[in-house]
């Protein structure tokens, strides 16, 4: 029998989704763990995880040291079903933006208004006096039928923590992407990865992102194991995985809004490919790949400007 999926109140959706633990008094000095989901609004996933965290979190009232903090990403389009409103919120986290949002410049687009509220958060958090380190967790999910993976930048910190998870991990997608929210705090000198649970619409997506925040609050010393079922969200994860191996970009397909994109069906991520065989139409001109690897985000959406990425094996 196929699991119902979760639904999203998008009625009551609020920047915050929890903080834990929410009073100052309660709290101990600890690493921060900062843990976003919905940066594009066509994935929810990440949002509905961390309710059920928080619930958890709640309910249970476990001792944590530091402090986990949820927030939802691109509100406006969350509310609306919609990978994005005027521009990639994914693509706009730079420094630059950053120091004009500051400045007060105002921006002719929408998702300029969410970065700003995320880099405020971001800001805040940083300066807290029971932080002792600043880790952080990007949520998503992808167009196509996936396995759970990790996508981290070549940060060798960042990389580390990353493999702390029993899932495949791909490094250097920031040089065919800047401006994602991952690339940003990792400049702002924190550690931490983007987690691609699987397909929008699969309910196990939702799973495998509660699997990962549980695993992590553990490896990161902030909660005890014996205060959840560690081992089983563990071997969720574990179970999810086609591979342990650790992958690099090496090729990207870059698409624009007049450009009409069609990716070839079948391909998944981590499908292997050949030198010469097709993948895509681009405009009515086939497209082949230079290498042999393996396929990596093939877009199987109208929106977005990555047809499709190429791995290699590190």
């Amino acid at each position: 029998m196929k699991k119902k999926s979760e639904r999203l109140a998008k009625e009551t959706l609020t920047r915050v989704i929890g903080e834990y633990p929410a009073e100052p008094n309660n709290q101990t000095p600890g690493p921060y763990l900062l843990v976003s989901g919905g940066i594009h609004g066509n994935e929810p996933s990440g949002v509905l995880a961390l309710q059920r965290v928080f619930r958890k979190l709640q309910t249970t009232e476990p001792l944590l040291k530091g402090k986990i903090v949820g927030v939802a990403g691109n509100i406006v389009a969350l509310k609306k079903g919609v990978r994005l409103i005027d521009r990639d919120l994914n693509r706009i986290c730079t420094l630059d933006n950053e120091k004009q949002l500051k400045a007060g410049k105002k921006m002719d687009f929408h998702e300029a208004s969410e970065f700003n509220e995320l880099l405020k958060i971001v800001e805040k958090l940083e300066n807290e006096e029971f932080n002792t380190s600043f880790h952080f967790m990007d949520l998503h999910t992808t167009s196509s039928t996936t396995a759970p993976y990790i996508s981290v930048n070549r940060n060798e910190s960042s990389f580390k923590f990353a493999k702390q998870m029993p899932l495949p991990v791909v490094k250097g997608i920031e040089k065919y992407i800047p401006g994602h929210f991952d690339h940003y705090q990792t400049l702002k000198g924190h550690i931490g990865f983007t987690m691609e649970a699987g397909q929008h619409d699969d309910p196990t997506s939702v799973d495998y992102h509660e699997a990962a925040i549980w695993v992590i609050l553990v490896d990161t010393g902030m909660l005890e194991k014996s205060a959840i079922p560690y081992k089983d969200y563990y071997k969720t994860l574990e179970s999810a995985s086609p591979t342990n191996d650790n992958f690099e970009v090496i090729y990207r397909q870059e698409i624009s809004e007049d450009h009409y994109f069609r990716m070839d069906p079948g391909y998944a991520n981590f499908t292997k490919i050949n030198k010469g065989q097709r993948l895509a139409c681009l405009d009515g001109e086939t497209i082949k790949s230079d290498t042999s690897g393996r396929v990596f985000l093939p877009l199987y959406q109208n929106q977005g400007s990555d047809g499709f990425f190429i791995v290699k094996p590190v």
